[in-house]
């Protein structure tokens, strides 16, 4: 194959010599034989085949040369690489004919084999490890996942128990509310008697000395009635007030039971919070393993890429080593995509225990308040079962064989005009006692009031701690009994009212003259600064 070669010679302005560079691109044509390796013959038979050059000189940046091939030229090359093939093979026979270096290699390559084997069973051992470590980290993912359902159904329970305990408090609340409304009206009721009760003494003044004997009959009648009514009421008293303690006690021992119910979970979220730590230590021991991976990893690629470098007698350990580092590779990503969803997971669970803490806060506070309600109602109620015992007890007993026989249908309300009748129809025996239970009352509103202020102190523990602290059982009951009797009392008031109005007495208003009008004041004044008290 003929090889020509053109020398072109790029002028600075191209444009306006177009000719001249024509003809010196003729003048510096020149043959050249030369045949590239691989090429066939038959390829170029017909023709020519041309290429352009750029020189990469310095003093020749602007030329260009052309080359082309011959079929002949081909040939002569063919043969040529043929002849120096067949030296080659000769001279590998005359280099590898000796049988102690063909021993020797022998024993190198099976000293090979077997460091290559023995590598092969420390990796499938250490996957072996690997997939040991995987496996125990998935039994612990999901005894943590049972573990998180378990406590979202105790959650739900502490939550329904909530919700019941305080549809409780509510039902109370509402009969609390209905009874006061009661209070008030046989208060108001008290009151209309009061009234009629002065209208009836006057109509008794002025008809005693004519009636005394009648006067006194009916009186014993009355008593004997009023007697009557009022055991009744006592046992029904007795029985509503039985009732209502084992419903109060009942509704305590529920909110210590949900008491303890928090204080269980709040434990249980104590382990959950150990058990995620125990995670995240396991996290990085599996990252750590990841980074011993990795770097056995590249020792592998390393050994493979001198691998390549070797002869063909070395390109199966190459392939295996690739293979086996492939794997690594899978096995890694593998572990880098697990160990990412238990990081999303353990802060998933992180974030939902916080948000129980948060919920299950609001909780107790929601019912420290409802209880500071109770006790601020018991309270309440403790104060005017007080002012109802010293009504009780400034009251007098009915003498019957009395002229003043028509004062013992006396009826205490909270108006002043209370104080006159008690004053003018009571016995001087009784006098001398106000002042000793002026001070006994005085005494126990005081000690009310502290256990009051202990009570809805802030510096009390929350509820969760020390429920206790609020108000003890015992005090509760007493303060329940002491409203049933009043109740109990004010109800066969009611009942000597009625039968009072069946016998058609006619009550007129009393006015306190003298020493029963200082009394009466006197009175006044004292509940008046009672009332400032309180």
């Amino acid at each position: 194959m003929n090889v020509c070669r053109l020398r072109l010679t790029v002028p600075p302005d191209e444009g306006s010599l177009p000719e001249q560079g024509a003809n010196k691109l003729e003048r510096t044509k020149k043959q050249l034989h030369h045949v590239p390796n691989g090429m066939s013959t038959g390829k170029f038979s017909d023709g020519m085949v041309y290429g352009v050059v750029h020189r990469t000189d310095n003093n020749h940046k602007k030329e260009m040369v052309v080359y082309g091939w011959s079929a002949n030229q081909v040939k002569e090359e063919m043969n040529y690489i043929k002849e120096v093939r067949a030296t080659l093979e000769k001279v590998r026979e005359k280099m590898y004919g000796e049988y102690g270096e063909m021993k020797r290699k022998i024993q190198q390559l099976t000293s090979e084999l077997t460091i290559a084997n023995a590598e092969k069973d420390s990796l499938e051992s250490h996957m072996e490890v690997q997939a040991a470590a995987l496996n125990s980290f998935n039994e612990m993912n999901t005894s943590l996942t049972t573990a998180s359902i378990e406590l979202q159904k105790t959650l739900v329970d502490v939550s329904l128990e909530n919700t019941d305990i305080r549809d409780q408090i509510r039902n109370l609340k509402c009969t609390h509310e209905q009874s006061m409304e009661k209070l008030k009206e046989k208060q108001k009721q008290l009151e209309t008697a009061q009234v009629e009760n002065q209208l009836l003494k006057l109509k008794v003044e002025c008809s005693q000395e004519a009636n005394a004997d009648v006067m006194r009959e009916m009186t014993r009648r009355l008593y004997s009635q009023y007697e009557e009514k009022l055991q009744e009421e006592e046992q029904k008293h007795i029985a509503e007030r039985e009732t209502l303690i084992a419903e109060t006690n009942r509704l305590l021992k529920a909110i210590e039971e949900a008491n303890k119910k928090m204080q269980i979970t709040e434990t249980s979220i104590q382990e959950k919070d150990q058990r995620i730590g125990e995670l995240d230590r396991l996290i990085q021991r599996m990252e750590e393993e990841r980074h011993q991976l990795q770097k056995q990893l590249v020792q592998h690629e390393t050994q493979i890429s001198g691998a390549k470098s070797q002869t063909h007698s070395d390109k199966q350990r190459s392939q295996h080593l690739e293979e086996v580092a492939a794997g690594l590779r899978e096995r890694i990503k593998h572990l880098d995509d697990m160990v990412h969803c238990q990081q999303k997971k353990v802060k998933h669970m992180v974030e939902e225990i916080e948000i129980l803490k948060k919920k299950i806060k609001q909780k107790e506070l929601f019912i420290m308040q409802l209880l500071e309600k109770i006790s601020f109602l018991e309270c309440e109620n403790k104060e005017l079962q007080d002012r109802l015992d010293y009504l009780m007890e400034t009251q007098p007993r009915t003498n019957v064989e009395t002229r003043e026989i028509g004062i013992g249908c006396d009826l205490p309300s909270r108006l002043p005009a209370e104080w006159s009748g008690s004053s003018h129809g009571s016995s001087p025996s009784h006098s001398p006692r106000r002042p000793g239970s002026s001070i006994s009352k005085k005494e126990s509103r005081i000690r009310d009031k502290k256990h009051l202020d202990d009570i809805t102190a802030a510096r009390l523990p929350p509820f969760h701690y020390a429920p206790a602290q609020l108000l003890s059982i015992e005090e509760s009951i007493a303060i329940q009994t002491r409203q049933k009797e009043i109740y109990e009392e004010m109800q066969a008031k009611l009942a000597a009212h009625k039968l009072a109005e069946t016998l058609n007495i006619k009550m007129v208003r009393y006015e306190p003259e003298g020493e029963a009008s200082m009394k009466y004041r006197e009175m006044g004044d004292e509940e008046n600064y009672h009332s400032l008290e309180d």
